[in-house]
Parts: structure tokens; C-alpha cells; sequence
């Protein structure tokens, strides 16, 4: 009897324990379901902002957070040398002629309203033809050098 006694007793035990786990089970499955409570929406939200204002200054640090010596700007030396506009004199850019054999291209260009017809790298006037196309050309007054467009 002894025997049966414990036998029952961890029957009971067992089917506690697997009671409580399917309990457990079916209360996450069939959740009770709450009454939510009544609210008065009768009145209207106004939402209050608050606009902090964010301030910061900057400021010149002088000394080096990680050397811990002070920071010197170097002085600019003041150099007035101006560069003299130099003053082109008129010129203009009408086209160019080409010959059919030679495949040679001759630009005619008005310098001091007169017309010259001008080849790569000849000068007239202080004014040398460096390279050209049908649209445009590049000279050089004075060594400094300018393109002029087709008008």
C-alpha cells in the first residue's frame, strides 16, 4: 500500500503541474478583454509650445587643446604691386577662308578697324594668331591672350 500511496501522490502532483501550464496556456490565448473606461472628448486639445530659444557663441580659441601652446597667426605681408591692366585695342572676329589643296586655314580678323587676314602664329599689329576654329579664335596682345568669337 505503501507503494500505491506514492504512486497516487505523484499522480496528483503531475496532473497539478499540467493543470497549471494548460491554465497558463489558455489564458494567453483567450485573453479577458477590458472595458475601456468613458472619456469626455467633448473638450478641445490645445497643445502648448514652448519655443526655447537655442543660444551659442563662437569664439577664438588661442591655445591648443592638445599641445597647450598658444595659436599665433602669421601676419600677411601687405604686397601693393598691381598688376597694369593692360588695354586691349578693338579687335574682331569675322571668319575664315580656307584653301581646298593645302587644307590651310587663314582667319580674318579686324585689328584698329582694319581687316587682316592672319595665318597660325603670324603677327600683325603686336597681335599674333596662336589657334583658331570657325567659331573662335585665340590671340595674343602683350603676352597676355584672349579668344574672340565669331560675330
Amino acid at each position: 500500500m505503501k507503494s500505491k500511496t506514492k504512486t497516487y501522490t505523484l499522480l496528483l502532483v503531475v496532473l497539478v503541474v499540467w493543470g497549471i501550464v494548460g491554465y497558463k496556456i489558455m489564458i494567453t490565448i483567450h485573453p479577458k478583454k477590458a472595458i475601456p473606461d468613458m472619456v469626455d472628448f467633448s473638450s478641445s486639445f490645445n497643445p502648448v509650445y514652448e519655443q526655447k530659444v537655442d543660444t551659442f557663441s563662437i569664439s577664438m580659441v588661442n591655445r591648443d587643446p592638445f599641445l597647450g601652446t598658444l595659436m599665433v597667426k602669421k601676419k600677411a605681408l601687405n604686397k601693393s604691386i598691381k598688376k597694369n591692366r593692360l588695354e586691349w585695342i578693338p579687335l574682331e572676329y569675322h571668319g575664315t577662308i580656307s584653301k581646298g589643296k593645302d587644307q590651310t586655314t587663314l582667319f580674318i580678323i579686324s585689328v584698329n578697324g582694319k581687316q587682316y587676314i592672319f595665318k597660325k602664329g603670324q603677327v600683325i599689329e603686336e597681335v599674333k594668331l596662336i589657334r583658331g576654329t570657325k567659331s573662335s579664335v585665340l590671340v595674343s596682345y602683350k603676352k597676355e591672350r584672349k579668344t574672340f568669337k565669331k560675330t
